[in-house]
């Protein structure tokens, strides 16, 4: 390895990706494992299946980065160029491993299905490279040592992919810098806020923004729907002060700041429920199950979520959650007063310690003078009563939908935070009921 600056390339192979039909989601996500390693990732490439193509990106990104990884163009059919290209740019030819054939002869096995020539043609390998063990499927990665770093071939599958880089590349690439005395030089904190607009966010934190750079402390605002993450990057010797930078920041930002790492809200609210033994139920109209899929999609979900109950229509509110008719028909079903009552009738029906209500309309169509589309009632029911909050997104109705989930997500980690801080300040009744 060189000593300059640890840069990253990857390279991203496949017609698919260029016309839209496959999303490209393993650049976001080699991103993201990099960058937490404290290295630079300078760009990301989106190349066809053409091996002139190919070649050229190749050489480009050698020429300025001591690690390049390339996905895709590895399964078994004759689209699939990648070893081809790698043999002719690295000048050699592939060989068949037969511990790998077996691998995946076994692998077509176990599933029950029949194994053709062209599959086990994946053991053929370009000799040079060191093969890296994809257990996930039938394509293995491909490290090749080259003068000033290493290139890397993974499947374009984002499962397999992930294994390969978490198991092979990210250690390798740890052992080499470790065996030639190098730290990575690039380290972040991040953290992420709700409440108000990165300009408001700007300015609050202007002075200590300017200070930073003098100190090579970099600052980014990163806003998405109903949040803003705000990353501190520092290289080299400005890494000591970045844990004291970042401190100042939780210290400015604290009446908008939802979690001190970046984490989402979601799983800020996760962590927070599954340490103190909380349970939750939702109750959701607008949302149709989205807030409940959102909690659920993340692992360990079954140790906080109880379930939910999806009142799309005013007769389910009143069935199955015990929300009274009359309330509905004098504030009508998008309210202060049903919210609450869809919050506590989920949080009783499920028995649980805390429950969400969501009604809203989400849009383009329903809305009025008074309710206009995007207007979003959201209640926590939990020990110590409930709350409610209103909102007024927007007119896109997917928008809406997200800002509307993690709108409830923040109110219910703030519930929660809030029944700590009462239980901790020794109030009866809120730690005695849970």
């Amino acid at each position: 390895m060189s000593s300059r600056r640890l840069e990253v390339e990857v390279l991203s192979i496949g017609d698919e990706l260029l016309i839209g039909q496959t999303v490209n989601t393993n650049a976001a996500w080699m991103g993201q494992a990099l960058e937490a390693e404290g290295w630079h990732v300078g760009r990301c490439v989106t190349i066809p299946d053409e091996k002139k193509v190919m070649l050229e990106a190749l050489r480009e990104a050698e020429s300025r980065a001591e690690l390049v990884l390339i996905t895709g163009g590895l399964g078994p059919t004759r689209d699939d160029i990648t070893k081809h290209v790698l043999c002719d740019h690295f000048n050699t030819q592939l060989v068949r491993h037969e511990a790998i054939e077996q691998r995946i002869v076994s692998w077509f096995e176990r599933r029950g299905r029949e194994i053709l020539q062209v599959n086990k043609d994946q053991a053929m390998l370009p000799e040079s490279c060191v093969p890296l063990d994809n257990p996930k499927g039938t394509a293995s990665g491909m490290w090749f040592d080259r003068p000033g770093g290493a290139t890397v071939a993974m499947p374009g599958v984002p499962y397999e992919m992930e294994h390969i880089m978490l198991h092979g590349v990210l250690p390798r690439m740890r052992d080499q810098l470790k065996t030639a005395g190098r730290a990575p030089l690039r380290e972040h904190r991040s953290i992420l806020t709700m409440g108000t607009g990165e300009s408001q966010l700007a300015s609050r934190i202007e002075d200590l923004e300017l200070d930073w750079i003098k100190r090579g402390i970099k600052l980014a605002y990163l806003p998405s729907p109903g949040s803003v993450r705000i990353r501190l990057t520092a290289e080299a010797e400005a890494v000591a002060d970045l844990s004291s930078a970042h401190q100042l920041l939780v210290e400015r930002l604290t009446e908008f700041v939802v979690s001190e790492t970046g984490e989402t809200v979601e799983e800020a609210l996760a962590e927070l429920w599954k340490n103190q033994g909380w349970t939750l139920a939702v109750a959701e109209s607008c949302t149709g199950g989205g807030l409940g899929a959102t909690l659920v999609s993340r692992p360990g979900a079954s140790a906080f979520f109880l379930g939910g109950v999806q009142s799309y229509s005013n007769t389910a509110k009143v069935d199955l959650l015990g929300v009274p008719a009359a309330m509905i028909q004098r504030h009508g079903a998008v309210s202060h007063p049903v919210a609450c009552a869809m919050a506590e009738g989920a949080r009783a029906q499920l028995n649980a310690d805390f429950g969400i209500g969501i009604t809203g309309i989400a849009g383009p169509d329903g809305g009025s003078e008074e309710k206009p589309v995007g207007t979003v009632f959201i209640a926590c029911s939990g020990p110590s009563g409930t709350q409610c909050e209103s909102h007024r997104f927007g007119r896109d109705r997917t928008r809406n939908l997200g800002m509307t989930i993690r709108a409830a997500c923040r109110l219910a980690l703030e519930e929660g935070r809030n029944n700590l801080t009462v239980s901790n300040s020794g109030a009866k009744g809120v730690a005695d009921s849970l």
